[in-house]
């Protein structure tokens, strides 16, 4: 069944790529710019004659014009698919994040950090916007109830395709609920599935945006880089962001904190500069800044900081690693 709105949706964002105004486009047809209007809200079709006119003009076929694209189905995946989101666990048991996930839909956590997501000076809001300017397939891991980069992306482009991705069916079940009513893009697909552990086919992704999941995994960070190399096309980009106590920070701090904390989050003390480079990528470009410190933080790292009485600055960095 053709979705009218999802139809409308792919004829705005081919006249924008044009950088044609509704009046000009209607101009080139011969019709009315009502008429384009109506196309683009949905609320009609275009003739059989016009809708080859438009495939012409914006080099697409009709189907591609007509029809949602399905680039899961197109890599050969199949599985369970729930409230919209394909389940790619495997036989894993994934009950233990339920609580979790009732959390996140409770506290309205994914609406929050969406308008989070547009204060002045966000982290990732330049690195979301380079993601979004690259264009093609977009690989969105370990989203979480924050989103990583896709609220970025979407924000400088409400048309991008993205499969997001997060361990937690829920977490995703959430995020399109709501971006299904905020936006109503037909370019956005959902996964559950362990980034660890990625489901592709090799050479899948024009890019993989990772908002601090890979930082975060703790033993498992080389096996996650070397999974966002593998699923990228070759001159792909891996886009990732990420914060660490610096070894110059460590070293002021009083020995017994730094002991505990070592011990009780090691992946804090890594910038993962080598293991990214073990990952394949050759050419890495960082962008170093001061990130927050942990007197700022709601983190459980920030709150063993507080319990050791200390106050710890961290480095942020959002790094593009481009696949050769």
């Amino acid at each position: 069944m053709i979705d009218k709105a999802h139809v409308g949706k792919r004829i705005g964002a081919c006249r924008r790529d044009l950088k044609l105004s509704q009046t000009a486009l209607a101009r080139v047809l011969g019709v009315t710019p009502q008429a384009v209007s109506k196309w683009e809200r949905g609320t009609a079709l275009p003739d059989p004659e016009l809708l080859l006119s438009l495939s012409h003009l914006f080099r697409r076929s009709v189907n591609a014009l007509l029809e949602d694209p399905d680039p899961l189905s197109d890599m050969g995946l199949t599985g369970e698919v729930r409230d919209g989101v394909h389940i790619l666990t495997g036989e894993r048991d994934l009950s233990e994040f339920d609580s979790f996930a009732r959390a996140v839909r409770q506290e309205k956590a994914v609406p929050r950090n969406w308008e989070r997501a547009a204060l002045p000076g966000h982290p990732l809001a330049e690195g979301g916007g380079f993601i979004a300017r690259r264009g093609g397939l977009i690989l969105e891991i370990g989203a979480g109830p924050g989103g990583g980069f896709l609220p970025h992306v979407l924000r400088e482009n409400p048309d991008a395709s993205v499969v997001v991705t997060d361990l937690v069916p829920g977490v995703l079940e959430e995020w399109k609920r709501f971006l299904d009513a905020r936006l109503g893009s037909p370019n956005l697909w959902y996964a559950a599935c362990d980034f660890t552990a990625l489901p592709f086919p090799d050479g899948s992704f024009d890019t993989v945006a990772d908002g601090g999941g890979i930082a975060n995994a703790i033993g498992d960070a080389q096996t996650a880089l070397r999974e966002a190399y593998r699923v990228l096309k070759p001159g792909g980009v891996l886009v990732t962001y990420g914060v660490f106590v610096s070894s110059e920070t460590a070293a002021s701090l009083p020995p017994d904190a730094l002991a505990v904390l070592r011990e009780r989050y090691p992946e804090a003390f890594r910038d993962l500069y080598g293991e990214t480079v073990l990952a394949g990528f050759r050419r890495i470009e960082s962008n170093v800044r001061e990130g927050r410190d942990t007197g700022r933080d709601d983190s459980g790292f920030a709150a063993l900081c507080r319990e050791l009485g200390v106050n710890v600055p961290r480095t942020a960095f959002v790094r593009t690693c481009f696949r050769s």
